[in-house]
């Protein structure tokens, strides 16, 4: 341990002495047991990064040089970790060592589902259109199984809070107990008296150089090939781009005939009334700027056949690719026209901006979800659920990362099982909800718990030393 004084001594006895596993079975020191310490160190690398740019905000890691590397390596990071995640957990499953630490399989496998979550979180984070989309979607997911009202994807802040620390706190206290429990019974021993090993000394040096050469990987596909980024759809831009689809979406909106006013999940944030906060809110923010005003087709004095008639002239005319027309005879028709305007000079996303708690973009997102547009634009770059766009960023990115490929069972059970199931949401909830609960009893169920040990994929990891004529 080198001379028996100064700092870096009384560290490296610290460690020896209270956190490192000294003594492992021969096959403790090959590369299948260091993915544990790997996932540590990834684990820090994500949360050195993830501070910097919590200090630096959005728009320095999408705009800045160095905020795009520290981005990428974030995401890169990411992948590491599931990666080795998975590892692990074949290395223990094959094994079977949850027989003898229940505990320690069923802390790993919370945090296994932890960090599935933790990292959809953060690709809905990263500020462009494919975590916008992704959002978008994640949103459905929490309502359709009853947690929208606890868990809101597209409000921003609080998927923030969530990333950055509620679900990094419950990660680290399950690592404690996790690594504790490891710590404290040691690895796991061969239960096959055939299975032949000695006890040995801990090789702390290749612990921190597998480590090292895994971070250094990720440092590197941080600079070769970053995080691509899509810029974010705006109201301004499908307004500009579609003023008769933006203009018939308000109608919607005001008849409330539009997916988000007729959302089946009737959940918050989602049972806002849409005519008052997408057409008559902003529409009176636009007279006092104007000083004019189209009296609104509502009035009571108005009998609805009259209010129907007004909105099917006013649908008419924009499906047929009506222009804008403030002076319009019919007052739905001048007051989409001069929504449209206010969108198509930036004024309704100002508008929509200030009237969300703090960075929440709900009424964006859903008011350009139901213009059609941002299925058009997924499907245009293959981000679509039909093609399985949850595991890949945008096509035509160029060499882009490999994205969420852990989802591609549930986007393969969506265009399967569940392709046409009107409640694909719940159902999947439930499926997944199901497998979480085989995953962390698997050491109790009868049967299952044999498996890895009638297919003897312990042969993969326990190395046999048939020289060795005792063990313990």
């Amino acid at each position: 341990m080198g001379e028996k004084n100064g700092f870096v001594y009384a560290t490296k006895k610290f460690f020896h002495d209270n956190v490192y596993i000294n003594k492992v079975p021969s096959y403790g020191n090959t590369i299948f047991y260091s993915f544990g310490f790997i996932l540590i160190a990834l684990f820090i690398l994500l949360g050195v990064t993830g501070t910097i740019m919590v200090f630096f905000n959005k728009p320095w890691w999408l705009t800045s040089s160095f905020g795009i590397y520290l981005r990428s390596i974030h995401m890169w990071a990411a992948e590491a970790f599931i990666l080795f995640l998975l590892l692990h957990l074949i290395v223990t499953s094959s094994t079977s060592a949850f027989k003898k630490k229940k505990l320690v399989w069923v802390a790993g496998s919370l945090l296994f589902i932890l960090f599935i979550i933790q990292t959809e979180f953060g690709f809905s984070l990263r500020g462009d259109f494919s975590s916008q989309w992704r959002a978008l979607q994640g949103a459905d997911f929490w309502n359709g199984n009853l947690f929208g009202h606890m868990i809101n994807p597209l409000n921003y802040s609080q998927i923030f809070g969530i990333h950055i620390l509620i679900i990094p706190l419950f990660v680290i206290l399950l690592v404690i107990l996790h690594y504790g429990i490891v710590r404290a019974r040691g690895i796991s021993k061969p239960y096959k008296k055939t299975v032949k090993y000695k006890m040995v000394e801990a090789n702390h040096n290749s612990l921190y150089l597998r480590a090292l050469i895994v971070v250094v990987v990720v440092l590197i596909l941080g600079f070769l090939i970053p995080s691509p980024f899509l810029p974010s759809v705006t109201v301004k831009e499908i307004s500009t781009q579609n003023p008769s689809t933006f203009a018939q979406t308000l109608i919607a909106e005001y008849n409330h005939t539009s997916s988000t006013a007729t959302y089946q999940n009737t959940v918050d944030p989602y049972t806002f009334n849409t005519r008052t906060v997408y057409v008559t809110e902003p529409y009176n923010e636009y007279i006092q700027i104007e000083n004019s005003a189209k009296t609104f087709p509502n009035a009571a004095s108005d009998s609805s056949a009259l209010q129907n008639s007004v909105i099917d002239e006013a649908n008419s005319y924009f499906a047929q690719n009506g222009s804008i027309n403030v002076l319009s005879s019919n007052p739905l028709i001048s007051i989409a026209s001069a929504l449209t305007i206010m969108g198509q000079n930036g004024m309704y996303d100002s508008y929509l901006k200030s009237i969300s708690t703090g960075d929440n973009p709900t009424y964006k997102d859903r008011l350009l979800l139901d213009t059609g547009y941002m299925d058009a634009k997924a499907e245009s770059l293959g981000l679509s659920l039909e093609n399985y766009g949850m595991i890949k960023d945008e096509e035509g990115a160029g060499i882009y990362p490999p994205n969420s490929w852990w989802m591609y069972p549930f986007n393969l059970l969506d265009n399967t099982i569940l392709k046409n199931d009107p409640n694909q949401d719940a159902d999947g909830g439930l499926i997944i909800g199901i497998f979480i609960l085989l995953l962390a009893t698997l050491p109790w169920i009868p049967y299952v718990n044999q498996i890895p040990d009638k297919l003897k994929l312990y042969r993969l990891f326990w190395r046999e030393e048939k020289k060795v004529k005792s063990y313990s």
